[in-house]
């Protein structure tokens, strides 16, 4: 009877279902990337709520409790949130880092001058060369990746977690990653695609009972991505010669890869707030070169841009550069060039 009585306890026992890696991501639209990629396995958190300001933030302690309690910590880098730089060194403990802006494959934009006004500095064909953007099959088998499944080579990543040693990391000194670079990469598909690769991959080497689900979700990805590119470059290819301004110039890594670019902007990159100064350069400028329209984002105050644009015609338009979390990036991005098209046509 013994046996028995021991074979009943066992099917009575429930299974223990496997924990799904804790993965904390700074921002919303960081959080879709890595959701998209953790599809049938778990779910990441969001330090940073959608409708705050990456550039300062105080966190609430159920986010600092998940910080400390994270296996990976996905985030844009210091270049966008300089202030998260401490929390991370003093809460997240052994917790993998992915710096995604720091990676020596992502594509990386100078800051624009607080100046800028219309001069069309940037060399769109230089520019929106993409690091591949004409030709993805790099990202097919980016940094190893296409060697993902069996996890044969991952040398070039090997010391990816801080990238304090990123053998990669040389290229950017001379640079102040809190004022030099434009942090907003998210809106390039190019580094889109490759962040979610470096995404699958980490998480493959934490969880490798689930690295199939990984590198198919990130495959999956990135046809969706590539296929998107390329209705967007046909969608916004019209427009290229279209004046308009931005409230917060946070939309560079979207001009660059499809050829438009903003003639004028308020708030600099860095978050920064301008002068009185600022918005009469601004006004002038307007005045003798009227912009079709001019784009604000759902997380900002666009009564700046309302005062510079007292007396003009120009339209009015929100784009949402963050999403909410939840959205996948391809529709992020497709809304995105939907609204701005909208604008353009007047609809």
């Amino acid at each position: 009877m013994r046996p028995m009585i021991a074979t009943l306890c066992f099917l009575a026992t429930p299974a223990v279902a496997q924990e799904a890696p804790r993965v904390v991501a700074d921002i919303a639209p960081i959080r879709s990337l890595v959701a998209q990629i953790m599809d049938g396995v778990g779910s990441p958190s969001q330090l940073i709520p959608t409708g705050a300001s990456p550039h300062g933030y105080a966190m609430r302690p159920s986010e600092a409790r998940a910080l400390g309690e994270a296996e990976l910590v996905v985030w844009v880098g210091p270049a966008l949130t300089h202030w998260l730089e401490e929390p991370l060194d003093t809460l997240s403990g052994d917790a993998v880092r992915l710096t995604l802006m720091d990676h020596g494959g992502s594509k990386t934009l100078p800051m624009r001058e607080a100046e800028y006004l219309g001069s069309h500095e940037h060399d769109h064909a230089e520019a929106h060369g993409d690091e591949g953007h004409a030709d993805h099959a790099g990202h097919a088998d980016h940094a190893g990746h296409a060697d993902h499944a069996g996890h044969a080579d991952h040398s070039e990543h090997a010391e990816l977690e801080g990238h304090a040693e990123h053998k990669d990391h040389a290229a950017h000194v001379g640079h102040d990653h809190h004022g030099d670079i434009d942090p907003h990469g998210w809106l390039s598909p190019s580094n889109a695609v490759l962040w979610a690769g470096l995404i699958a991959q980490q998480l493959s080497e934490i969880d490798p009972d689930n690295a199939a689900t990984y590198d198919t979700n990130w495959r999956t990805f990135t046809a969706d991505v590539q296929s998107l590119e390329q209705e967007l470059a046909a969608q916004m290819a019209p427009y290229r010669d279209t004046p308009f301004m931005v409230m917060h110039d946070a939309f560079q890594y979207f001009e660059a890869t499809f050829g438009v670019e903003a003639d004028a902007f308020i708030v600099p990159g860095d978050g920064s707030a301008p002068g009185p100064a600022r918005i009469k350069a601004l006004r002038d400028h307007l005045a003798e070169h009227p912009a079709v329209c001019a784009f604000t984002a759902p997380q900002e105050n666009d009564a700046l841009l309302r005062t510079a644009l007292e007396g003009q015609p120009t339209r009015v338009a929100v784009l949402d550069p963050i999403g909410d979390g939840e959205t996948p990036y391809g529709t992020l991005m497709r809304q995105f060039a939907d609204n701005m098209v909208a604008c353009f046509e007047g609809e």
